[in-house]
């Protein structure tokens, strides 16, 4: 005689391997620990759950809610995240992912969910939304990313915030825990290692130095001493004497000065009148006097020796 056996009994078959499982479990890990790649890790984790849990071109799930659950427990998010991952990634296609990696202009995530769908967007404005035909929700989407577009290609842009683009598609704002911090507070933030590296990422990167230099030209030599004195600090730099150290420091004072001589001589002399006073340009025509007899002392020295050896 054969035992009956309730079909709800037997062992359900997995509806994912454990390939995706692994694969999904890094990218949780990724996403944790590399902070300016949030967007494309939790597309790609959008895509793995698209892969699990397919969706229809009408956006309903031919993959069950239970094994999205399931498989969100496995690698390490909730399923409220998995879905809303899911959702954004079957939203964000390859051509605007692609103009999004090619763009100069850092995007966030946040600002992927707020084109994909409408997150902050009121509460009656996504109802309506939903109560479109399928192609009126298409096109609603596709106005948001065309908004996020435009803004891309404003010139002289570095990043989109959520903020703005909150702003721009009409949405709530969302409070911003930061804002709210005080000057003290945010500075404390600073002992965070990963805080400290980020700040300094930003710092460092090249664009930004350029601008600094530019404003104003005091601002090179007081990195350069600040470097200088990180240096001496961690001993990079240990066999360097302190002679060594102080010509070094010797040469940056003379080349602001040569900088700033530069920037004189570039004056159009008509700037200098309506600026300066008879006092002033009397000092002025006797500086340029001794500049001409120094020069023409350099210009001797120069050709009986050897320039930067000292």
């Amino acid at each position: 005689m054969t035992d009956w056996i309730e079909p709800s009994a037997r062992e359900a078959e997995p509806a994912y391997s454990s390939e995706q499982v692994e694969r999904g479990q890094k990218l949780v890990a990724r996403d944790d620990l590399l902070t300016s790649e949030k967007q494309q890790t939790r597309l790609k984790i959008g895509d793995l759950l698209l892969e699990v849990a397919p969706m229809g071109d009408d956006e309903s799930s031919k993959g069950s809610d239970e094994v999205i659950r399931r498989f969100a427990v496995e690698i390490g998010i909730t399923a409220e995240m998995a879905r809303e991952y899911r959702r954004v990634s079957s939203r964000c296609g390859g051509a605007l992912r692609q103009v999004l990696a090619e763009s100069d202009v850092t995007v966030s995530y946040s600002v992927v969910r707020e084109a994909a769908l409408g997150f902050s967007l009121p509460k009656e404005v996504r109802d309506a939304e939903k109560a479109l035909p399928v192609e009126g929700r298409k096109r609603q989407r596709q106005a948001r990313w065309d908004i996020l577009l435009g803004m891309l290609q404003k010139p002289g842009r570095r990043r989109v915030t959520a903020q703005e683009f909150r702003a721009a598609i009409g949405a709530r704002p969302v409070p911003n825990s930061a804002s709210a911090m005080t000057a003290e507070k945010i500075v404390e933030q600073l002992a965070r290692p990963d805080v400290r590296s980020a700040v300094m990422a930003s710092v460092m990167e090249p664009t930004y130095l350029v601008e600094a230099f530019a404003a104003d030209p005091m601002v090179e030599l007081k990195v350069r001493d600040s470097l200088a004195q990180v240096a001496q600090v961690t001993g990079s730099r240990g066999s360097t004497s302190v002679a060594e150290k102080t010509d070094d420091r010797l040469v940056l004072q003379f080349r602001r000065r040569v900088d700033l001589l530069y920037g004189l001589v570039e004056m159009h002399p008509e700037q200098i009148i309506n600026i300066a006073d008879e006092e002033m340009l009397n000092d002025l025509e006797k500086a340029c006097e001794g500049v001409v007899h120094w020069a023409q002392r350099l210009h001797s020295a120069r050709t009986a020796g050897q320039a930067g050896v000292r």
